[in-house]
């Protein structure tokens, strides 16, 4: 005669064995499909490619992160546009600047500093506006860059730290730091000012270009872009 409570124990016991390995089964094929879907999500970012200021999401400017690609344009002392090159794109030649470029860029607006206006809508330009364009293509046109986005102006624009290598990769320039230097911008004090935590450095460096009267410090009757725009709204 058979024993009904031994027979009962086992097949509770296989009924808790087989959930326990559809759980860890389970728990295995989540584990995997997270992990995937993790490095997928990784690799899309890393090798996405924004086109225009648009598609950099909030996400990236508040992270700080650092994008990296080749100036195509410069608008005037402080307004660029970058081609933007991710790591998949690393090492693709610089893009032809073509009709619409403003398409397939991202506006940079130079964090910190405000160069004298260049003329445009029918306003006259600034002393020293056609300079202070010249001053930063030299530094950056059809060179590659490293921005690092602080904010997003009220026109779209990215506001970032703008750094480019010279002499072999050995030395890195900051552009607005140049700008200031060579007395062609002066600190941007606005709304939305961003100085990506360098306010008394820069601040060093204009006093500096103030006291050698370079650049916009040496004209007579000398306006700040802030006033020029304030004066011609």
């Amino acid at each position: 005669m058979r024993n009904s409570g031994s027979t009962d124990d086992s097949a509770t016991t296989k009924s808790h064995i087989g959930i326990f390995d559809r759980f860890q089964l389970y728990s295995q094929a989540a584990l995997y499909i997270g992990i995937t879907s993790g490095v997928a999500l990784g690799l899309y970012l890393m090798f996405r490619r924004y086109q225009t200021s648009a598609d950099i999401p909030e996400s990236a400017v508040k992270a700080h992160k650092k994008i990296r690609g080749f100036v195509i344009d410069v608008a005037d002392g402080d307004t660029l546009r970058v081609y933007h090159t991710p790591l998949i794109k690393w090492f693709d030649p610089m893009p032809e600047k073509k009709r619409g470029f403003s398409k397939y860029t991202i506006q940079v607006r130079l964090s910190a500093v405000d160069a004298p206006e260049v003329s445009h809508f029918g306003k006259p330009a600034q002393p020293l506006s056609a300079e202070a364009k010249q001053l930063l293509a030299d530094q950056v046109l059809n060179k590659r860059v490293t921005i690092v986005p602080l904010a997003k102006d009220q026109y779209g624009r990215v506001v970032a730290t703008v750094t480019y290598r010279k002499f072999w990769g050995l030395i890195k320039q900051n552009a607005s730091h140049e700008m200031l230097r060579q007395g062609m911008a002066s600190l941007y004090t606005g709304g939305n000012a961003q100085y990506d935590g360098e306010k008394q450095l820069l601040e060093r460096i204009q006093e500096d270009a103030k006291r050698a009267k370079r650049g916009i410090w040496g004209l007579k009757n000398m306006e700040l872009p802030s006033e020029y725009k304030r004066r011609h709204k």
